[in-house]
């Protein structure tokens, strides 16, 4: 992340490298897997997307549409909860309230967290990261963990097994083929939809604590916040308390706070995880373990490419709503780029992946990519079981 302002398209492309965004790390992983930076595909791709946001117009546009999603986000949900908590209204104009309150919450995470907290919001990190304060305070997760988990974990190490945080969920889950089978494996495609709705409510009750308890994110290195990012972090924690939970109980009974608070993380949880699931998680996205990841001959760019799968990449109001999430390939290329490029970029990375023969994959539809995570899921809760077989 950058900490001084500049309007080139190079601060844009800061952090398209895995030592760019392993830098953020908070101190070097142990037996660090290693990938091959630079290389054919990822020197023409990234020519070609300097060459793009080379325009001051081009990236003044991709700015302002950025900007102005921070206002409908937080203000959708500021007005809703305020109309619940403050007016109090009756059962038909509260249940519109709590929807909107549901869908101002998520709109703040994709469209407004995440890109600050990877830094292409503004170009000086400090406000980036007052801006992503909003991971804290309205998703009610730490975004100083966050930075660690997603940045570096997840976008360096993608679909690495023991590396990638997101695809450890064993014994719960089992989302890689290297990982260990369990029997109760065989019906995870049919559960998992019910646990991601809890996603939320771990990371806000258990996950962060458990993180900074460890000192660690996976293999990853957590330190201690201190200074303001300490105060940034229980501030942030005690604001979102106030507003989900105990300010609420002033006005309603404590039970129906709780049965409303639980039933909007559900919601969210569910949307949130099932997102990131069709990115990286389905058929057609590479897995790899440790020795397969680590024998450096692997591109950084090329991994990150077959890891990762785009999705409804012709719904402009789907894309709209998830902050270009539906994007991930040029994402995880491209983090410190405002996600309102990414539809254009897209068809640059694309262009090039024919170029240079990376496999290159887009689900057309929301119900081909669920079909797809729902396959791989039986696949891998079925894969290594033995079976068996009748004599006759």
């Amino acid at each position: 992340m950058s900490a001084a302002p500049t309007t080139s398209a190079e601060h844009h492309l800061k952090q398209a490298s895995g030592d760019g965004m392993a830098s953020l790390a908070a101190a070097p992983t142990v037996d660090r897997v290693k990938f091959l930076n630079g290389g054919a595909f990822f020197d023409d791709t990234r020519r070609d997307v300097e060459r793009y946001l080379a325009d001051p117009r081009t990236r003044r546009s991709g700015y302002l549409r950025l900007h102005l999603k921070a206002p409908i986000a937080i203000g959708l949900s500021v007005v809703s909860w305020v109309l619940l908590v403050v007016v109090q209204p009756p059962l038909a104009l509260a249940l519109p309230c709590l929807a909107g309150l549901v869908i101002g919450v998520l709109l703040t995470g994709f469209n407004v967290q995440h890109d600050a907290n990877h830094g292409s919001y503004f170009t000086q990190r400090r406000y980036n990261h007052l801006l992503g304060w909003t991971s804290d305070t309205i998703l009610g997760i730490s975004s100083h963990a966050w930075r660690v988990k997603h940045n570096v974990a997840h976008h360096t190490y993608t679909n690495v097994d023991g590396y990638d945080e997101d695809i450890q969920q064993t014994p719960v889950v089992r989302l890689a083929p290297s990982q260990p089978t369990r029997p109760w494996y065989r019906f995870q495609h049919i559960y998992i939809w019910f646990l991601y709705s809890f996603m939320g409510i771990r990371w806000q009750l258990f996950g962060d604590l458990k993180a900074f308890v460890q000192r660690s994110v996976g293999r990853h290195t957590l330190r201690i916040p201190s200074g303001w990012n300490l105060a940034a972090l229980l501030v942030g924690k005690a604001v979102f308390l106030a507003w989900a939970v105990a300010v609420p109980m002033f006005f309603y009974p404590w039970w129906l706070v709780l049965l409303a608070y639980v039933g909007f993380m559900m919601i969210t949880s569910f949307v949130m995880a099932t997102t990131f699931q069709l990115a990286h998680c389905v058929e057609e996205a590479t897995f790899a373990s440790p020795a397969q990841a680590g024998v450096g001959e692997r591109e950084w760019a090329v991994h990150q490419v077959e890891t990762t799968v785009d999705f409804c990449p012709e719904n402009k109001v789907l894309t709209w709503a998830l902050g270009g999430l539906n994007f991930q390939i040029e994402h995880h290329l491209f983090p410190g780029v405002p996600h309102t490029h990414y539809p254009a970029i897209a068809k640059i990375v694309h262009e090039n992946c024919i170029k240079h023969g990376v496999r290159h994959v887009t689900q057309p539809s929301l119900r081909a990519a669920l079909r797809s995570h729902f396959r791989h899921l039986r696949h891998m809760g079925h894969l290594g079981v033995p079976v068996h077989i009748e004599m006759g």
